[in-house]
């Protein structure tokens, strides 16, 4: 980067090397992400969304504009036929659900199927084909072999890949060329992203590998990146692993709320329906309490639809109602990062897993969706968060220190 071009960005210097960052110029969705420093020797910075939930407690109206937003853009590029939309684990798992829900209604006679891709694997058997994501910390997919009318493709069909940012688009790259290696082929192909990075090498690294593929790119934000690496070896290492805290538990894709890892389609059945609401808000309490009482909803680890989708609900009635998820991503402590809860992971895989940004006195009620149960919900984050109601993969509800909410000032 010479001088000249350097004068054009700006600068974040982080512990391993100095970021530069540069927007394409007038757009007005600066305010999607903040930068933060990720613990991880493989890429040491983080493109942190405001709107997704993961790392900043969100409303679910934000959260529900941005689908909006990110899906307008995806409905101008999906030609006439069947449309198959993907998303990422654990980030995009749920932004991939809610762009599949908005193109069904926009397309309600149109076939449209989701697929996620997830790191737990029921059997060996259940496997379709696996792909790795070389920068996470996390670097291993898995698709599992999807149910019956989830795959969409044929004539005029469209590809919809989706995460939450793109820095290269080698993951993007990865799942296509796997999926043409499955036998699946699609006439259109757009990379859907909240924040855009790759200034186009996502689309191209495709069509090098799939020549002659139609591929376009949209997202609510584009920009450019450059990397120095600073001279001094100031090496990062993952967190060390934790002791287990449950049994490793493994998916069956037969509970209500286990994350939709065999996929959904046109004929899926509602993910939250209002009867479900109602009753797991009656077992803990939740119409009791006064309008503008702080509730936080959190999803944990790749469970992040359904919980999305009860806080929704909730909000109608609530509006003071936040969401976010537990995340495996490591991430240092400062300006965007300024609270972290650290405590065994949800699945029994003895790894730390973390809550950002969420101090419990904040709230007024606190509910964790987590689909391992309670076995899953260790000590130490039972004890960080206090008083909250824990839902399980079978929508029954345990109540940790009840009375459950704090006394609404």
């Amino acid at each position: 980067m010479n001088k000249l071009e350097r004068s054009h960005w700006a600068t974040h210097t982080l512990t391993t090397g100095v970021l530069h960052l540069k927007a394409q110029p007038d757009q007005p969705n600066a305010h999607l992400f903040r930068l933060a420093e990720r613990i991880n020797p493989k890429r040491a910075f983080l493109f942190v969304s405001t709107v997704l939930g993961r790392h900043i407690p969100v409303t679910p109206r934000d959260h529900r504009n941005a689908l909006k937003g990110l899906a307008e853009k995806v409905s101008g590029q999906i030609l006439p036929g069947p449309v198959m939309v993907m998303g990422y684990a654990e980030t995009a798992v749920g932004l991939g659900a809610g762009i599949h829900q908005e193109l069904q209604k926009m397309y309600p006679d149109r076939a449209v199927g989701y697929l996620p891709t997830t790191r737990f694997e029921p059997s060996e058997s259940s496997v379709w084909f696996r792909i790795e994501e070389p920068h996470s910390h996390a670097s291993d997919h898995t698709i599992l072999t999807p149910t019956t009318d989830v795959i969409q493709d044929g004539s005029s069909s469209t590809l919809v890949l989706v995460d939450d940012e793109t820095t290269t688009g080698t993951t993007f790259r990865n799942l296509v060329t796997k999926l043409y290696a499955a036998g699946k082929h699609y006439d259109r192909i757009v990379l859907a992203t909240l924040t855009d990075w790759s200034e186009g090498s996502c689309a191209l690294g495709i069509q090098k590998v799939i020549p002659g593929s139609d591929v376009v790119a949209v997202s609510l934000y584009q920009g450019a990146w450059r990397w120095e690496p600073l001279a001094t070896d100031s090496k990062v290492d993952l967190p060390a692993p934790i002791p287990a805290e449950c049994p490793i538990w493994k998916p069956t894709g037969a509970a209500p709320l286990e994350v939709p890892r065999f996929g959904l389609s046109n004929k899926t059945s509602e993910r939250m329906p209002r009867s479900m609401v109602e009753r797991i808000s009656h077992d803990i309490g939740l119409g009791g309490i006064p309008k503008y009482a702080r509730i936080l909803i959190i999803g944990s680890g790749e469970h992040v639809w359904d919980p999305f989708l009860f806080a929704e609900a909730i909000a109608e009635n609530h509006p003071s109602t936040h969401f976010i998820t537990t995340t495996r991503s490591p991430i240092l402590l400062g300006e965007t990062i300024q609270q972290k809860i650290t405590f065994s992971d949800h699945y029994g895989l003895g790894l730390p897993m973390y809550i950002h940004n969420v101090d419990p006195s904040n709230w007024d009620a606190i509910v964790l969706f987590n689909e391992t149960g309670v076995s899953g919900v260790s000590a130490a984050l039972a004890q960080a968060l206090g008083k909250f109601a824990c839902v399980d993969q079978n929508a029954q509800t345990t109540l940790f220190k009840a009375p459950v909410f704090m006394e609404v000032q």
